[in-house]
């Protein structure tokens, strides 16, 4: 049988061995034909056009029955779609005009879209918006970064052909054939790299009037984006079937041995994890004599898992013996079974991100923000071993 001639194509069965006539020995069955690889997986370049940013959120709407002010969150930032890097999220809106309100409340930052399959990065996380007035200001939290999108997957690899039967000895007296052995598997492909995860949305910051008991509030960072998975790496081609041993001629002649089957080929390795993103500094506020508190720092993104690698291919089974003749004559071996290919190594993990530092908090009574926490980072899964034959 023909080898494959496509990426991750089976080969060709091989073809039957010949009858012998009255007497003489049958023909041998064809081999057959191996599998081609597969191909790696490779992450298409990114779309210069990211999906939709989310919508900045409207400012400086006025509640008289509190004498507050405050402004509308920002949209979220899209998915996108394959190859297409997430889309940004919103800024909040401000809360500042007029300036002689109790408390102002900035609003929050959307969230950053998720990067596509194929390695796209996560979005970036909208910023909070900033806050002014006579008593509390409060700015607006920033958006969380968007989680980078999964590597591509590798490719299965081709299995073997089926190895062709044994023709059959003559009619009267004559050996069988021996069967075709089995063509071998190929290997599967390798994954490739996850997205990067999005950056948290940067700090904003509240102020507010001179007087003692007045109090401003900086701002959350957003969290950076997860780092995407790596692909799967592609499983191994299975090997390909013996084909039968030939029986003998009727009256005597030995029955041909089955082929051996083609061997598993190994599974391909899995795709490196994306990097996790920063995440946004917290915001320092400024107020002249009252408490400021400082915003809390993001945390950064965990880091992308290594893809799972891929599992090996089964061993080909061997053929089956063919029978001896009636009078006299022995019955032909089995054929061997293929040996079975290795399961990959799953992909490496991807750097994590790191969290950002807390906003610092005023000299009176005012706190400084948390610093952000750093993300972890794990392996991909091993692939599991292929049967033997």
């Amino acid at each position: 049988g023909g080898n494959a001639v496509l990426a991750g194509g089976s080969g060709g069965n091989g073809g039957l061995g010949g009858a012998a006539g009255i007497w003489g020995a049958g023909g041998a069955g064809g081999a057959g034909g191996n599998g081609l690889a597969g191909a790696n997986g490779i992450n298409p370049p990114s779309s210069t056009n990211p999906a939709l940013n989310g919508a900045t959120g409207d400012g400086n709407i006025v509640n008289v029955n509190d004498n507050s002010i405050s402004g509308v969150n920002g949209g979220e930032g899209l998915p996108g779609g394959p190859g297409v890097n997430g889309g940004r999220g919103g800024d909040g809106g401000n809360a500042r005009f007029p300036s002689d309100l109790n408390t102002a409340t900035g609003g929050a930052g959307g969230h950053g879209g998720a990067g596509g399959y194929g390695g796209a990065n996560g979005g970036v996380g909208g910023s909070g918006g900033s806050a002014f007035a006579e008593l509390v200001a409060a700015a607006g939290n920033s958006g969380n970064g968007g989680d980078g999108g999964m590597g591509t997957n590798g490719q299965a690899g081709g299995t073997g052909g089926t190895g062709g039967a044994g023709g059959r000895g003559g009619w009267l007296i004559g050996d069988g054939g021996r069967g075709g052995a089995g063509g071998n598997g190929a290997a599967g492909g390798t994954g490739d790299i996850g997205g990067n995860g999005g950056a948290g949305g940067y700090f904003s910051y509240g102020s507010s009037d001179a007087s003692s008991w007045s109090v401003s509030i900086g701002g959350d960072g957003g969290d950076g984006g997860h780092g995407g998975v790596g692909g799967q790496g592609g499983a191994g081609g299975a090997g390909g079937a013996g084909g039968s041993g030939g029986a003998s001629g009727w009256l005597l002649g030995n029955g041909g041995s089955g082929g051996d089957g083609g061997v598993g080929a190994s599974g391909g390795v899995g795709g490196t994890g994306g990097g996790g993103a920063d995440g946004g500094r917290g915001g320092t506020p400024s107020s002249f004599s009252g408490a400021s508190n400082g915003g809390d720092g993001g945390d950064g993104g965990d880091a992308g898992h290594g893809g799972a690698g891929g599992d090996g291919g089964d061993g080909g089974r061997g053929g089956a013996a063919g029978r001896g003749g009636l009078l006299g004559g022995l019955q032909g071996a089995v054929g061997a079974g293929g040996n079975a290919g290795n399961g990959a190594s799953g992909g490496g993990q991807g750097t994590p991100g790191s969290g950002a530092s807390g906003g610092s908090g005023g000299v009176n009574m005012g706190l400084n923000g948390a610093n952000g926490l750093s993300g972890p980072a794990f392996e991909g899964a091993r692939g599991t071993d292929g049967n033997p034959g």
